[in-house]
């Protein structure tokens, strides 16, 4: 990569980041080009001339977002490290997420019909479910997960416990201590209220 090249790849991350956080903060709707131009210290022309439009850009940034958590999973799923360590890393990248994502943009998401909706489609079915699949047998492998449950119940389990994180991430961000809070979560995620 020349350094033309290398000054355009940076040019385009600052605005993709510029515009996750403003998309995240008031939702896709209410943020136009001038401001996200002013947030990435670029000119309006420089965001037309990388993604042609805002629409562009923010499937863009979408594509980027559930690459990112597709290379999070994988790097951790390869991990040397205990299985529950993994699922406490998953619960913290979890955690950080829905504070990273705000509800607007959730819901501009859930609610898409066209290529966001193909995108996520993409994303859970082709990439993400594969990953956790694997995974879901190692902690079965390994005793930690019960060989009768399958892994739907498994999946849907653990995306209700995802989804009430993400509508309330404050109940473990602002709470004076965290690490407690994510290891009593892991707690009952695992042993229910009951305990092992």
């Amino acid at each position: 990569m020349n350094g033309f090249e290398r000054r355009k790849q940076t040019k385009m991350e600052q605005i993709q980041k510029a515009a996750f956080q403003l998309f995240s903060q008031y939702g896709i709707n209410k943020v136009n080009i001038q401001e996200i131009a002013a947030a990435a210290n670029v000119s309006q022309v420089t965001i037309y001339n990388y993604f042609g439009s805002k629409d562009a850009l923010a499937i863009q940034v979408i594509k980027s977002f559930f690459q990112e958590q597709i290379d999070f999973y994988t790097d951790l799923f390869k991990m040397n490290i205990p299985f529950q360590e993994k699922m406490e890393k998953l619960v913290e990248q979890k955690i950080a997420h829905s504070k990273a994502i705000g509800p607007e943009l959730l819901e501009y998401m859930m609610a898409d019909e066209g290529e966001i909706k193909q995108i996520m489609t993409d994303f859970t079915v082709n990439q993400s479910m594969p990953l956790f699949k694997s995974f879901i047998e190692s902690g079965k492998k390994e005793g930690h997960i019960r060989d009768e449950l399958s892994f739907e119940t498994i999946m849907f389990y653990f995306n209700m416990f995802a989804s009430e994180v993400y509508k309330h991430p404050e109940f473990i961000l602002d709470h004076k201590d965290r690490n407690k809070m994510t290891k009593e979560f892991l707690h009952l995620f695992f042993y229910g209220l009951t305990g092992k």
